[in-house]
């Protein structure tokens, strides 16, 4: 039987976003104020340059709206993340049996660890339900991927995996099945 899950999560704003979506708009008052004071020598532009300069703003703060998209296809896990719903770029696919290792994900276990990428594709670094898969890419090399599965996502990677990575990461449930 085939399998196919797609789950969408937003990314959750850090507060060092929130300060520079607020730096943005606050330069963008300040350019669209000087454009203003300018206006004798701008004449014709001003309008323009100020409606250029708060959709600027508006693109730039619009475009730290992130959501990833998880989709798993017969033991292929692909995330994809979509920049403010107008374009989407893949961060990694790979096969749920490359899979090292998988858990819930804490920040302390993995500080030490030594790898090539480490990929952050949750609701934030933070996130208590988040868990974390490593593997070796082609292209990226050891992989670190954060991501925050719903149980629909979990129970389709399940099967796929190695049978000593899915005991590590789901304990005896992981050959229960339903």
């Amino acid at each position: 039987m085939d399998v196919f899950v797609e789950q969408i999560v937003k990314k959750r704003m850090e507060s060092k976003e929130k300060i520079l979506a607020v730096g943005i708009a606050l330069a963008a008052v300040v350019v669209s104020f000087v454009i203003f004071l300018l206006s004798r020598y701008l004449m014709a532009f001003t309008l323009v340059l100020v409606a250029g300069a708060i959709f600027g703003a508006y693109w730039l703060i619009t475009n730290m709206n992130l959501e990833f998209e998880y989709a798993i296809t017969n033991g292929d896990i692909t995330v994809d993340k979509i920049i403010a719903r107008r374009r989407r770029k893949r961060v990694v696919s790979t096969d749920a049996k490359e899979v090292e290792s998988m858990g819930k994900y804490r920040v302390s276990d993995h500080v030490s660890k030594s790898y090539d990428q480490r990929m952050i594709a949750a609701r934030d670094a933070n996130d208590t339900d988040a868990w974390y898969i490593t593997f070796h890419h082609r292209v990226h090399g050891h992989v670190l991927l954060v991501f925050s599965p719903d149980e629909r996502t979990l129970e389709a990677i399940k099967p796929f995996l190695k049978r000593q990575v899915a005991l590590d990461a789901f304990g005896r449930d992981a050959f229960n099945r339903h």
